[in-house]
């Protein structure tokens, strides 16, 4: 494995883990994110060529996320029995963790490299009260990849306060390797049976778990145009998908998704109870990536997380982190040949 930094402006650095096979992941310190995984010469995630670019149009690609994934109703959660208010960024709600989160910091980090694997420790502290989040809070994120073409992502953190933690990975996936290419063609593969329904276009859950539907069943596989032909209500809501989608078996060695187009595909392995898929319902609003005009549906995420709205379904899970209490917890994208 080789590592190779450069300077990526603002005071951020870029750094770039390539194995044998000549297939490149590159890394950035702001906001902990992949900025781009190279295959082939396909840029298969979302990502800008500066830091500057994450500020001027989009700070969410790629970006680690928390301290909280998702939408909180009202930016309000419980810690100790009491009511506490969150930053509400996207008015009244909290998305993301607040509007100075995890995704806009310059986080430390040093590289280590196995010969096999490779990767990259971030570090952040967030301090007590910062977008009212209680604790000051230590997190590692750590970034690897091996020979192998497996991406591994653990999340590790440690409070001094009980507070409240549901971070997630933020990467846009397009196999077409252009963002002015929508994902219809992609056929998308997922172990999920029930997903979480929205109650309106503010996006905050409706407050119930549903059975899945047609559009929504990807059990046995399908192409993506077919779910966005689709006229559910959940569909036309959002214009695509932006759910959470609960999985049946919650093991980290099982697939629980797998995004194919001709003869690459990309798997998705968690200990997350939930993968967040939203497929970049952003119409003719998407921004410029390397050149290009993003496409409506120019990308898909698997933001693997305890389903947003815990709050009003208990059964969702739980994010509250006891002070001194050690959370871990681990993200595995695996790139594929021809299944």
């Amino acid at each position: 494995m080789k590592i190779e930094t450069k300077e990526f402006g603002l005071g951020a650095t870029l750094i770039t883990l390539t194995n044998q096979q000549n297939i490149a992941l590159s890394f950035t310190n702001l906001g902990a994110r992949v900025v781009d995984w190279n295959v082939s010469g396909k840029h298969i995630v979302l990502g800008f060529d500066s830091a500057q670019e994450y500020l001027e149009k989009d700070s969410y690609p790629g970006a680690t996320i928390g301290r909280t994934a998702g939408r909180i109703k009202d930016g309000i959660v419980q810690i100790n029995g009491k009511d506490i208010q969150l930053n509400q960024n996207e008015f009244p709600q909290n998305l993301h963790g607040g509007e100075d989160a995890f995704n806009l910091k310059l986080w430390r980090f040093e590289t280590f490299n196995q010969g096999t694997v490779a990767g990259i420790h971030f570090y952040l502290t967030s301090n007590d009260g910062e977008n009212g989040y209680s604790g000051k809070l230590d997190v590692t994120v750590t970034h690897s990849f091996d020979e192998n073409g497996k991406w591994e992502i653990e999340y590790e953190a440690i409070s001094d306060k009980e507070t409240v933690f549901n971070p997630t990975g933020h990467v846009y996936f397009n196999l077409n390797g252009d963002v002015s290419i929508p994902i219809d063609n992609h056929k998308l593969e997922l172990a999920a049976s029930r997903f979480v329904a929205l109650k309106d276009k503010t996006e905050i859950v409706r407050g119930d778990i549903s059975g899945i539907t047609q559009d929504f069943d990807f059990r046995e596989g399908k192409l993506l145009e077919e779910t966005f032909a689709g006229n559910s209500e959940q569909l036309i809501l959002v214009g695509g998908i932006d759910h959470p989608f609960l999985l049946d078996e919650v093991i980290l060695t099982k697939e629980q998704a797998r995004l194919s187009l001709d003869d690459v595909s990309v798997s998705v392995y968690t200990d997350r109870p939930s993968i967040v898929i939203f497929t970049a319902n952003f119409g003719d609003l998407g921004t410029i990536y390397r050149g290009k005009a993003e496409a409506n549906h120019g990308g898909i995420t698997f933001e693997c997380q305890v389903a947003p709205g815990s709050e009003q379904i208990p059964e969702l899970g739980n994010i509250q982190l006891q002070a001194g209490e050690h959370y871990h917890a681990t993200t595995i994208y695996k790139l594929n040949g021809e299944k």
